[in-house]
């Protein structure tokens, strides 16, 4: 196989189980003329709130069975997400060996590679050793990757021009607002409390952000990948792969920082995990990150890292960096959630979620008006 099929009259069913099933194993044959769908076992996988998951296993009648991943995007998520771009990232990720192979697109998904190995719990973000490997394979994101390359690709593909597709963060969260419900009266003044924030927050904090990267944008815990074995008696430091790359956009890299650190605290949003901005515990991760992007800058080996010298003052840019773009992960995911709570069909709490969200955003910024140099001695 040259490059990932194209199948654009397939349709994965969400919620009927066994159509699901039996659209899978015809996709499947589809895309892989030699399996047998007889073999074909299927499981669903959770922990997103978002899309439908499958893991699937073909018994090849070898000792070495094949898995691949099926996933079928929830119901009404193409208002909120590119699909063009982010089928375009994961191509581009895979040439660097930083995503599995993808092999083919549907009308409503991808199928893709497995990679062995278990998502992290957000508890164990704050381990020494896995802040380590997720901060230097972030800082490798942001190196490496070319956001022209994937925009080359995306209009190669889509046959759009290039003003067509949404290129920014600020681009993304005005289409969100565009597409926030207006039902009623408090939905209306949302959408138009939204819209004026949007216009303030860019004219604050647009250019205060670092140098603009391909972005994760969704860096919580399970979308990092460890070995099932990981411990720290085992890796200095572990082999870690980012999965997911829906979210993916070329933001300023402070975007996201800030979001990781938040994603600490979990969907349960406990705000006691997140890690104190140009505190300890951030330096040290900070740190690692700054030597990992000088690191890939360098293509140096892991063992030439020695060489590399991270001063106080890069780790403090880097800090008021993360501290002046702290509200945009809130304001972002509140948005994000007010439109999921309308579309959704899956079980979770979207209207409480886009408030905790909002939340944040409005703490921070009555911290950042309150002094235009925020006391962050305290997350907010």
């Amino acid at each position: 196989m040259t490059g990932p099929r194209v199948i654009p009259d397939c349709v994965i069913p969400l919620q009927d189980a066994h159509a699901q099933t039996q659209s899978t194993r015809q996709l499947l044959s589809d895309v892989f003329p030699s399996w047998n769908i007889d073999r074909i076992d299927i499981m669903s996988l959770k922990g997103g709130i978002t899309n439908c998951l499958l893991k699937c296993i073909y018994k090849a009648g070898t000792p070495q069975e094949i898995v691949v991943l099926v996933r079928a995007y929830g119901r009404g998520t193409g208002s909120i997400i590119d699909r063009n771009r982010e089928f375009c990232t994961h191509v581009h990720l895979h040439s660097y060996g930083l995503a599995p192979p993808l092999h083919a697109r549907f009308k409503n998904g991808l199928v893709y590679g497995f990679i062995a190995g278990r998502s992290v719990d957000y508890h164990e973000l704050s381990n020494p050793i896995l802040m380590k490997g997720i901060s230097r394979m972030l800082a490798q994101w942001h190196t490496v990757l070319d956001a022209s390359a994937i925009k080359a690709l995306m209009l190669e593909q889509s046959g759009l021009k290039s003003h067509e597709f949404v290129d920014d963060i600020w681009q993304l969260c005005q289409k969100w607002i565009n597409n926030l419900p207006t039902d009623n009266n408090v939905q209306v003044k949302t959408k138009t409390v939204l819209a004026k924030e949007l216009v303030w927050v860019k004219n604050e904090i647009q250019y205060k952000g670092g140098p603009t990267v391909v972005a994760h944008c969704d860096l919580l815990s399970g979308n990092v990948i460890v070995p099932e074995d990981w411990s720290s008696e085992i890796f200095s430091v572990p082999p870690v792969t980012f999965i997911d790359y829906e979210y993916a956009l070329p933001t300023p890299r402070a975007f996201d920082l800030a979001n990781h650190f938040m994603e600490w605290q979990g969907f349960d949003c406990k705000v006691s995990l997140i890690p104190k901005v140009g505190g300890p515990v951030m330096r040290e991760w900070g740190k690692q990150y700054l030597e990992g992007t000088h690191l890939f800058k360098r293509g140096s080996s892991e063992k030439q890292q020695n060489g590399i010298s991270v001063s106080d003052a890069d780790i403090d840019q880097l800090m008021q960096e993360i501290r002046t773009w702290w509200g945009m992960p809130g304001f972002y995911w509140g948005i994000w959630a007010t439109i999921q709570a309308v579309i959704s069909t899956i079980e979770f709490d979207y209207t409480n979620y886009a408030q905790n969200r909002l939340s944040e955003y409005w703490s921070w910024k009555q911290n950042y008006l309150s002094t235009k140099k925020p006391n962050w001695e305290s997350n907010l």
